[in-house]
């Protein structure tokens, strides 16, 4: 074996160690940049499934005596399906379950892009189609299809 033979031969390693160093940078890079995408597409797809609903406040309609609610979709989710939505209310201790259409009513406010729709940052009435008298202690429940909830306590004249 001659020189020229031990010089080649470091060369040849030499040059398998730059190709090997630069296979396992761009793996690296390759790896992390998938790993980073996924997180952000997770991220994303977190933000959009995230929904949320808020019961803003509570009138009581002098003329009909029924209680209005504003419910304010704070997510990013439409909501719809109102039928699918439970509305409870507990009433001084006595706990009800109320139907749509029978016991309380949906009234948009705003459905300018979607009507019939909450979109998100939109909000709706609900009218509680029960009579309430002044001292009546109130908590009412809304829980949307997806299971999100939103309560509120309420004393009627208080």
């Amino acid at each position: 074996m001659g020189l020229d033979t031990v010089v080649v031969a470091f060369f040849v390693v030499g040059t398998i160690l730059v190709v090997a160093g630069t296979l396992t940078m761009g793996t690296h890079t390759l790896i992390e940049s998938s790993y980073n995408g996924y997180i952000s597409a997770s991220q994303t797809t977190m933000e959009r499934l995230h929904t949320n609903i808020e019961i803003q406040n509570i009138v009581l309609n002098g003329e009909t005596n029924h209680l209005h609610l504003t419910v304010n979709n704070t997510g990013e989710t439409k909501l719809d399906n109102f039928e699918l939505w439970d509305v409870i209310l507990v009433k001084n201790d006595q706990a009800s379950y109320l139907n749509i259409n029978t016991d309380y009513k949906i009234i948009f406010n705003e459905g300018f892009l979607n009507p019939g729709i909450l979109d998100p940052h939109e909000t709706i009435d609900i009218e509680l189609l029960s009579e309430f008298n002044s001292g009546d202690r109130l908590l009412v429940e809304i829980i949307t299809e997806n299971g999100i909830v939103s309560s509120i306590n309420y004393v009627m004249g208080g």
